[in-house]
């Protein structure tokens, strides 16, 4: 995942942003490095740009969520090497606005109920949570159990048997262990999965749904969902609309579609009707999957 100058170009930066990029990355660089630099320079908001800008233009690719959570782990190092770092082990809790917690000890317990919370957790059997808005929430060990109820919030997980959960809207969730559990009810999230076996589930509307990982089960009940299912026999069942939907190999989908009568499903099996992998369609009104052409 490296970005050029052309990429922040097109991207439409900001004259301040684009000069900062050459400054510091005239050849490009990874994007965990660059947004690493972003918030060394305290450039908060050219990182939640850089974010969006990752999100809208590669949440399709298989590399993405992978590099989204080296973004979160070099997060996490950041935040463990602060000033006074921690190491507590049973518990620590945050109220205040802004705060940065770090924690590298396994068994943490943190919570955060202040606005614009970092959260940074290198150790295993975490449990994090986090109600306030704008969190951001890095996790690099096994086991960890993440969850938030705060808006816009940025999650990231690389261990495995991850549990994520998010209520508030516009969540960015990244996981790219094995067994996760991603759940988020909050419309328009963004949803990311690399790792095999995971399980992820989205009740909001306008959901991003993008799993790479093998035997993945996706389930959907908010309407104009985009999924994308690329990972080897993934199962995929909606209860809500989708616009988009792609499979990988031995992968198989129910969608809902009204046939102007009533709710009935679209089902598709990939190898059988014509409906090829790693390909995107759309049910048309008669429950069809039509190729999206790109």
């Amino acid at each position: 995942m490296q970005i050029t100058k052309e990429q922040v170009k097109s991207w439409d930066a900001c004259t301040s942003g684009y000069r900062w990029f050459l400054e510091k990355f005239p050849q490009g660089g990874a994007y965990a490095d660059v947004h690493q630099a972003l918030t060394k320079d305290k450039r908060f908001d050219d990182a939640s740009w850089l974010v969006n800008q990752m999100y809208d233009t590669f949440l399709n690719e298989p590399g993405f969520v992978k590099a989204e959570t080296a973004a979160t782990d070099l997060m996490v190092e950041d935040l463990n090497s602060m000033e006074h770092p921690t190491d507590q082990t049973e518990g620590e809790g945050s109220s205040g606005e802004g705060a940065r917690i770090g924690s590298s000890g396994d068994w943490a317990q943190i919570g955060s109920s202040g606005d614009g919370a970092r959260i940074g957790s290198s150790g295993d059997w975490a449990q994090i949570g986090s109600s306030g808005d704008g969190a951001r929430i890095g996790s690099s060990g096994v086991r960890a159990r993440i969850g938030s109820s705060g808006v816009r919030a940025q999650i990231g997980s690389s261990g495995d048997w991850a549990r994520i959960g998010s209520s508030g809207d516009w969540a960015q969730i990244g996981s790219s262990g094995d067994w996760a559990q991603i759940g988020s009810s909050g419309v328009r999230a963004r949803i990311g999965s690399s790792g095999v076996r995971a399980q992820i589930g989205s009740s909001g509307d306008w959901a991003q749904i993008g799993s790479s990982g093998d035997w993945a089960r996706i389930g959907s009940s908010g309407d104009w969902a985009q999924i994308n299912a690329t990972g080897e026999n993934a199962v995929v069942a909606a209860a809500g609309s989708v616009s988009r939907i792609v499979l990988g190999e031995g992968g198989c989908a129910a969608i809902p579609y009204n046939d102007g009568d009533r709710i009935r499903f679209a089902i598709a099996y990939v190898g059988e009707n014509g409906i090829m992998a790693n390909t995107p369609y759309y049910i048309n009104d008669e429950g069809q999957f039509v190729q999206i052409e790109e």
